[in-house]
């Protein structure tokens, strides 16, 4: 009972907390999508997001008659080609309930001293939202404001 109640503990206080905000939240999504851990990252999108993909994949397995299944994470996540590296991140504005990002992705591998090569970084606009006490990635392909 004792050595249970030791590795349970070992075990938590090991686990890494969420992260509580915005571009903190963001950063773990990148880092998942890098990894191609399709699943997990799909649980990081809105429920709006999740919901449209879920719709896709449907029609998609439908029009395909089952030879393609239903796999909304997969659809979202899964490529040949590892995701952009994370160059930086800037919240432009938030409130409690919603915040935009500055993101800026990196279009070629980054050199040999972890830097973007010059001319090769992308800026985008991520929208998260605040969802069940966590903060949620929106899709801006499948969101429209």
């Amino acid at each position: 009972m004792r050595s249970s109640l030791l590795l349970f503990v070992l075990v938590t206080a090991c686990q890494k907390a969420p992260p509580t905000t915005p571009d903190g939240t963001f950063r773990v999504f990148s880092d998942t999508v890098r990894k191609q851990d399709a699943k997990t990252a799909f649980t990081m999108l809105s429920e709006k997001s999740r919901a449209l993909l879920t719709e896709r994949s449907k029609a998609i397995s439908a029009a395909s008659k089952g030879t393609i299944k239903e796999e909304p994470a997969l659809l979202a996540f899964f490529s040949p080609r590892r995701a952009s590296p994370l160059v930086s991140i800037a919240v432009a504005k938030a409130d409690e309930k919603k915040a935009e990002l500055d993101v800026k992705l990196c279009s070629q591998p980054l050199d040999a001293g972890g830097a973007c090569p010059t001319g090769a970084d992308v800026q985008e606009r991520v929208t998260m939202v605040k969802e069940a006490q966590r903060w949620a990635v929106e899709l801006p392909e499948l969101v429209t404001p």
